[in-house]
């Protein structure tokens, strides 16, 4: 990092939203000659706050909504973020008072006995705190206290937009790949907004819905802290949008015009999780694999309004993410286990049983809330990071074999910036091979 945000600027104004937004530096492998090996895969386990931060002592009895997201193009570095909460179980939780909340923080991984971590101190959140690496690859985005951030390595916002005279709280944020179409939902009285936005040289507003005008039902509960989140199609065109009480649809960028209410009408169950779907990387924006609270797992062909494939599992699914190549879903489980599935034919090629590290924070678990809350595949897939309830977050090894194109492809991203490929003198196609284009 440490790139000149005004450079930074510039490219996003001249960035169009047709084409996908790429890093200004190069490919970064993974050490794995620096690493070991343990059980179950596992590569690392660390608390993802450092001892630095940790003001007072863990009870047990915290729930600590944490994430952790590999960087693009980056197989190294993982931005990562945190607060602790006090369950309640018919009330709106409330963050434990001594411990910093929503730090971001970022962990340079050059070997096992060597991790480095960035903590921007001046930064904080008042929600569930997420983090959101830009595609560029030197910025990440969350939502702050009355405000949401785009940062800049320095720890200064490259762009910000506070509460407005609504005083809706902005509560989840997401970056489409062309780097600039930017969108936020935004928690108000009775009420959740989808707002969009155009990064470039301010961060200009486009427009806004009301969630519930959309998906009647999709407002916030009485009594709990709802967990939404919002996710850019893989093109960039389309934005879905997802609750803790189980409600999924997706809406155009363009218009925030209703694209397809997906839970509960085309598949009359509702959402296992907020976390629980994900976009396939290969489509535009066709192909989503979901999970719903009868513990069912859906991949659905939404231009056609089809089922494509299902499978049942025994226990509910907080979290589903697919590998950059589209190749690998990861499965994050009620009980903390992990399981990495072949995406064409939806066989277990790994179960992680991330349980057995996890046997003491049962108590931490609870019936309205995830506990793996997220989960990242590195670039080349490879890897995978999870975060969990438990305050943790955790790298485990997925095996993969590369093939002699994907092993060329990390070779040449490793020489060359990212953004840079396109002036190769190379066949399209395999440009579009180079910068994991599909369409």
């Amino acid at each position: 990092m440490g790139i000149q945000a005004s450079y930074l600027k510039t490219l996003l104004v001249n960035q169009s939203a047709k084409e996908e937004c790429l890093p200004v530096t190069s490919y970064t492998k993974f050490p794995q000659e620096c690493w070991t090996v343990g059980n179950n895969n596992l590569l690392m386990d660390l608390h993802v706050y450092p001892d630095t931060l940790h003001r007072c002592t863990d009870d047990g009895s915290w729930y600590w909504w944490c994430d952790a997201e590999f960087r693009p193009f980056n197989d190294s570095y993982i931005f990562a973020t945190a607060s602790a909460f006090r369950p309640r179980a018919t009330r709106h939780w409330v963050p434990v008072p001594s411990m910093p909340n929503g730090r971001i923080l970022a962990y340079q991984l050059p070997s096992v006995d060597h991790i480095r971590c960035q903590i921007f101190s001046r930064t904080n959140c008042s929600v569930y705190p997420k983090v959101q690496p830009h595609p560029i690859g030197e910025l990440v985005c969350y939502c702050g206290t009355g405000e949401v951030v785009v940062m800049g390595s320095d720890g200064d916002p490259l762009f910000q937009r506070s509460r407005d005279l609504s005083n809706a709280v902005h509560v989840h944020c997401a970056i489409a790949k062309n780097g600039i179409s930017f969108a936020c939902l935004k928690r108000g009285t009775g009420v959740f907004i989808l707002e969009t936005y155009l990064l470039q040289s301010t961060m200009a507003a486009n427009s806004f819905i009301r969630c519930h005008t959309v998906c009647p039902g999709f407002t916030p509960s009485r009594n709990v802290s709802d967990d939404v989140q919002c996710k850019f199609s893989p093109d960039s065109k389309y934005i879905a949008v997802s609750s803790s009480t189980g409600f999924l649809f997706t809406v155009s960028r363009s218009t925030l015009e209703k694209h397809c209410i997906i839970c509960p009408e085309l598949i009359q169950q509702m959402l296992s999780a907020a976390g629980s779907f994900d976009y396939h990387p290969c489509f535009p924006f066709q192909i989503m694999t979901i999970a719903t609270i009868d513990k069912n797992v859906y991949t659905l062909n939404l231009e056609n309004k089809e089922v494509l494939d299902s499978l049942q599992f025994e226990r509910p699914i907080d979290c589903i993410r697919y590998s950059p190549d589209g190749s690998r879903l990861a499965l994050g489980f009620s009980n903390f286990d992990i399981s990495i599935l072949n995406s064409e034919d939806m066989s277990c090629i790994l179960k992680i049983e991330m349980s057995e590290l996890c046997i003491d924070d049962v108590q931490r678990t609870h019936p309205n809330f995830q506990s793996v809350l997220n989960l990242s595949f590195s670039q080349t897939g490879e890897r995978l990071v999870s975060s969990s309830c438990d305050g943790h977050i955790r790298l485990w090894l997925i095996p993969k074999l590369l093939s002699l194109q994907e092993i060329c492809r990390n070779s040449i991203l490793s020489s060359i910036k990212i953004n840079q490929v396109k002036k190769l003198n190379l066949p399209s196609k395999l440009k579009s091979f180079l910068v994991y284009k599909f369409f």
